[in-house]
Order: structure tokens, then C-alpha cells, then sequence
């Protein structure tokens, strides 16, 4: 790996941890909002649609200072699409503040099915295997994990819309709660 692709990967990494950082205050403050009533669907879906609008001003770029050659565009995006499931992960009430379980979080948007991360931790895809999986991961493998995770993202991100990552990440959440639907 040469020294720009080491600093590429670091700020990605950095992106990754500013977007589920700001993603989970956000879901937060839709949970401690009162006038919602508790309806998650309505909260993910408001969500999703706020971060489609949101993708599309610029405003995002000031949070990002150094995008270590990536185009702010991507950059962009991938805060945005991070910072969604960051959102739903937090309105579905599932961790994202341990380092495995943002595992999750980069799965879901990059795409990965319950069944892939599954396979890649060599368990049976129940949402009880997985957690045991990724909180007994040496952090190393956490973190080789992650960067797979982060370089399939990165791969097509600057390909998929803010619109369907919120949808692929509802079906991921759905699919890591409730495993009967895989098969």
C-alpha cells in the first residue's frame, strides 16, 4: 500500500467515525422527540427523506475539512449514506457505538446481506450470532474487517443514491432483527 492510499484510508476512516457519530445523535434526538410517538417506521422514513435533501447542499463539506484526494462529492456521500445508517441503526435501537458494532453500520451501506457478514465471520446469520461474533473479534480483525468493509464502500459509493442506501439498510436491519426472513 503506498502512503496515499494509507492516507486515503484514514480519512475515510474518519469520515466513517464523524458520520455514525452524528448519525446516532440524530437518531436520538428523533427517539427523545416526542411528537413522533414512538412510530420508527415514520422516523426512518422522515430520515431518509431529510438525508436525500440533505446529500444535495453543500453544507456537508464543511464538516469534512480533508478528503485525502477523494473528490468532496464522494466524500459527501459517503458521510451522508454513513450518517443514515447511523440514523436508523439508532431509531431501530441497535448499538453503533462499540468499534465491532460499526461492522453493521458499514455492511448495511455498503451493501453486504446479513448472510455475506455472516459468512465472513464463519457463524449462522442470527442477530445473537452476530453480536457474540463481532464482540469476541480481536479488534484487529475488527478493524481488517471494517477496512474490507470501508474499501467495498468506497467502491460504489460514488455510484448509489442516498435514496437507496436508506432502503438497503432498512432491509439489513430488518433482516439482522428478525432472521426468519432469510430463508
Amino acid at each position: 500500500m503506498n502512503i496515499n492510499s494509507g492516507i486515503r484510508l484514514q480519512v475515510i476512516g474518519q469520515t466513517v467515525t464523524l458520520a455514525i457519530e452524528d448519525g446516532r445523535e440524530w437518531g436520538q434526538r428523533f427517539l427523545d422527540d416526542s411528537s413522533w410517538r414512538g412510530d420508527k417506521k415514520k422516523m426512518a422514513k422522515h430520515a431518509a427523506r431529510e438525508s436525500t435533501f440533505a446529500s444535495r447542499r453543500k453544507s456537508i463539506n464543511r464538516r469534512l475539512s480533508a478528503t485525502g484526494g477523494m473528490s468532496s462529492e464522494v466524500a459527501m456521500s459517503l458521510y451522508s449514506q454513513v450518517k443514515l445508517a447511523s440514523t436508523l441503526f439508532t431509531i431501530y435501537e441497535i448499538d453503533t457505538i462499540r468499534v465491532s458494532s460499526q461492522s453493521l453500520v458499514l455492511a448495511a451501506v455498503a451493501g453486504v446481506s446479513i448472510t455475506e457478514l455472516a459468512n465472513q465471520l464463519e457463524i449462522n446469520p442470527t442477530q445473537q450470532n452476530i453480536q457474540k461474533a463481532l464482540a469476541s473479534v480481536p479488534n484487529k480483525k475488527i478493524a481488517e474487517l471494517n477496512k474490507n468493509l470501508g474499501i467495498k464502500l468506497m467502491s460504489q459509493v460514488s455510484d448509489t443514491k442516498i435514496n437507496i442506501c436508506g432502503h438497503s439498510v432498512k432491509t439489513f436491519i430488518q433482516a439482522y432483527r428478525n432472521p426468519m426472513l432469510l430463508g
